[in-house]
Parts: C-alpha cells; structure tokens; sequence
C-alpha cells in the first residue's frame, strides 16, 4: 500500500528533525506533499535552498503555497492536492517526529486484511529538545493486552475518551488513515454540534463509526510539548476551545446515541471544573463552566443556552 505524506508546514525550528525522520524510514512514503503557511515562505524558501536543500531534495517533495487560513484549513487544502492518489496518507504536523519503523508499522496495520478506518500508534511526549518525558494515558485494558496490534471499536473509544475528557490516541500525526474516509476531516460535527478545536479525537471517533481502528502499541514518534505549538498557548483560543470541544462531542454524540447520560454528565461535571481551575479570572469563558455545571445536573434549558454559546465562541475565534 503506497501513503502520502501531507506536512502542513509554519514553524521552520525542528525542520532539520522533521527531515530526518522521513528520510530515515524504513519503508519510506511514495509522496510527500507541503503546503507552505509560514508567514513569508520561509518554510518552502528552506526545502529549496540552503543547508538543508540537499537532504529534501531525496524525498519525493511537492512544495504548495498553504491557504494562510488557519492550521486546520491547511489540512483540509493538503487533502485537495493529494486528490486520493494513494491507498493511505499521513497528516504529519511540523513539529512532532515519527521513528524509523512508522511507516512499516502502519503499512502492516493496514495490510492485515480486516476493514480498518486509520491506524493509530502510541507516541510519547517530548519536551522542547526532542526528549520524551512521558507516555500517554492508555486505558489499562489496552495498555496491558498481550497483542501488540488491536482492533478498537466506536464503543471502547467513545466511552474510554470523551466521559472523561481525555484524549489518550493522539493527534494527526501519529494516525495513517485509508483514502475513503478522506471526507471526515470536512465534516467536523455529530448530530449538528461542531467539534472544532478537537478535530483529532473527533475525527477518530467519526472514522471509528465507519470501521474500527487498529492501534498500535508501539510508541513510533513523540509529540513536542510547548515551544511554540498551540497546547503551550493555554491562553489561546484553540486550548479554550479544545476544553469546550469535549463538551460539543458529549452533546453531539449524545443526539447520535452513542453517550448514555451517565456519561454525558461526568464529561460536562469534569469540563466545567477544569474551566473553573484554569479559566478561574477569565470572562469569556466563566459563563461556560456555569453551563456546564447546569448540564451535569440535567438542567431543562442549559443544553440549548450551551448551544448559542458555543456557536458564538467558534464565529467570535473564527472557527
């Protein structure tokens, strides 16, 4: 099976490491396709010219000017210009490294010959130098199986991420997903609620819905924790709305059916105090912990009041 690598590129800092570990593949990608959002072109102005020129220039590399829209519509642009040319592809972030086997880990995922939507793998977490400090919160059943590979369902993922508000898989960047569910990354809701700002967890669990996935207990790659990534600006619009995100999903998946209100309510109980712990002074988003807290407690109006107030969240940030 061939895959595409589809690399939304902004930050130049760690692209000497991005390199390398593409190059050092043991079963390489057929395609790597980049679409440059840094500010200037720098990103692109590097790959061509320079100390680093030489290196890119043994990929298979297509160079795009990005849609200067926002992270995720760069994902969404990648998509359009890889165009379904290969069985699988991988969003590769520009700051996270995958290891020498991840491709060949993933092409065995998928050539198993069960109907999977993505592959998965673990990954650790590193700080700003590339070191892994830790793992991920892998739920016990998983993390302890003897197989090293398995199969994990809508059920399993649903109610072992979103009721807790934790997302143990990942980002893009440790998932290759199959061609057919491409479509996914465009419709970022269920039941009508947006999940925007958790559009990895809610692709998978929307690709889980489709087929299972196969996950991959071998760590292939790590995560950069802070430096200039989104989850260090805690501040920022997109942390904010990543913590009101597991909100939307517990609201939508509850109008699909797959959350019980058991479930519904320990995700907005652990929500509403995780904005009162870390938003404690900030007005934007106060009124959505006392939401929340109203949801938790079954609250006849607070679904709908949540509702207008998300959707003006994401039309004020521009999401």
């Amino acid at each position: 099976m061939q895959i595409t690598t589809l690399i939304p590129a902004y930050k130049t800092k760690y692209l000497a490491e991005l390199l390398t570990g593409l190059l050092t593949q043991t079963r390489p990608a057929e395609r790597v396709i980049v679409s440059d959002d840094s500010p200037d072109g720098s990103f692109g102005a590097l790959l061509k010219e320079g100390p680093l020129a030489r290196f890119a220039s043994r990929l298979p590399l297509e160079i795009h000017p990005g849609p200067r829209a926002g992270a995720y519509e760069n994902f969404k642009h990648l998509v359009k210009l890889w165009g379904g040319q290969s069985e699988l592809f991988h969003i590769h972030l520009d700051d996270d490294v995958i290891y020498p086997d991840f491709y060949a880990q993933h092409r065995l995922a998928h050539a198993t010959g069960e109907a999977i939507s993505c592959s998965i793998s673990a990954r650790w977490t590193a700080n700003e130098k590339g070191q892994p400090i830790e793992g991920m919160p892998i739920p016990d059943g998983i993390f302890h199986a003897q197989a090293r590979m398995m199969s994990v369902g809508p059920m399993a993922l649903i109610s072992s991420t979103v009721p807790y508000c934790q997302n143990w898989l990942g980002e893009f960047s440790n998932c290759v997903i199959r061609a057919e569910h491409a479509g996914l990354l465009a419709d970022t809701q269920f039941g009508g609620v947006s999940y925007a700002g958790l559009w990895d967890l809610g692709f998978f669990i929307a690709a889980s819905l489709r087929q299972p996935i196969a996950y991959i207990q071998d760590r292939l790659g790590y995560f950069r924790a802070g430096g200039e990534g989104h989850s260090a600006q805690v501040n920022g619009k997109h942390m904010k709305a990543a913590h009101l995100g597991y909100a939307a999903l517990g609201v939508g998946l509850q109008r699909l059916g797959r959350m019980n209100e058991s479930q519904a309510r320990l995700c907005y109980e652990g929500i509403a105090q995780a904005l009162m712990a870390r938003y404690g002074g900030q007005e934007d988003m106060q009124p959505f912990a006392v939401l929340l807290m109203r949801m938790a407690q079954q609250d006849a109006t607070a679904g709908e009041d949540f509702m207008n107030a998300w959707q003006a969240f994401l039309t004020h940030h521009g999401f």
